[in-house]
């Protein structure tokens, strides 16, 4: 049986990050399924999620109402909360890239920071699909495990980040301001980086990821 790779994204604007998502799940020999609110199907099975990045989050699911602009699809959001409950059912890795790293916080009722340039930052917020950013990882968490680096550069393309962390989760790197760059779940099979490892598949912290994702999605099918 081919190992099925779910990846959500928008309607519109997840074209670019689906074809890196794409090529990097067919080196693995995998069937990557691309999935929109357009072709919603509840039914669909699968072996791993990944919840890319794009849109907004709708600030009411953290509790947010100030905000009256912001830029969110409610179908979206609904839809990824729902193979992500899906997926915890059935104890499968998930995976969440930016935004789907948001959304998770968000299910486990963190909160978010609407937007990063509202924070009094000691240094500069870049934004750049290169990775010319530093990320500190906590040598206690699961994510150092698969890098084994306590250091690495990432790109960043985010405006919002993780502001409380949600029920079972914990932080597993930060960045120099000290924003929250990666989490993951203490007992399940969830992580969660703030950057976009699909857009740096030359690195080696970006493969390991990957690489534990795969395989966990396959020893999980094998079982």
């Amino acid at each position: 049986m081919s190992i099925k790779i779910l990846v959500t994204g928008s309607d519109r604007g997840s074209k670019i990050a689906w074809s890196f998502i794409k090529f990097i799940l067919k080196t693995y020999k995998t069937k990557p399924i691309f999935i929109s609110p357009k072709n919603f199907n509840k039914n669909i099975e699968f072996n791993g999620l990944i919840i890319s990045g794009g849109i907004d989050i709708n600030p009411s699911l953290y509790g947010e109402t100030s905000y009256k602009f912001s830029n969110f699809d409610i179908k979206r959001d609904e839809m990824e909360l729902f193979f992500l409950e899906k997926a915890l059912m059935k104890n499968l890795p998930v995976f969440g890239i930016c935004r789907g790293m948001q959304l998770i916080n968000v299910f486990f009722e963190g909160t978010l920071h609407f937007d990063i340039k509202d924070l009094d930052l000691n240094h500069p917020h870049p934004k750049t699909p290169l990775p010319l950013k530093d990320v500190f990882i906590k040598k206690d968490s699961h994510l150092y495990k698969i890098i084994m680096s306590e250091r690495i550069k990432v790109n960043a393309l985010h405006h919002q980040a993780v502001d409380k962390i949600g029920l079972g989760l914990k932080k597993s790197a930060y960045d120099k301001n000290h924003i929250i760059q990666a989490i993951e779940h203490e007992t399940l099979n969830i992580l969660g980086v703030q950057w976009h490892p699909e857009f740096m598949p030359y690195l080696k912290s970006s493969q390991k990821i990957f690489n534990n994702f795969i395989k966990k999605a396959k020893n999980l099918e094998l079982s």
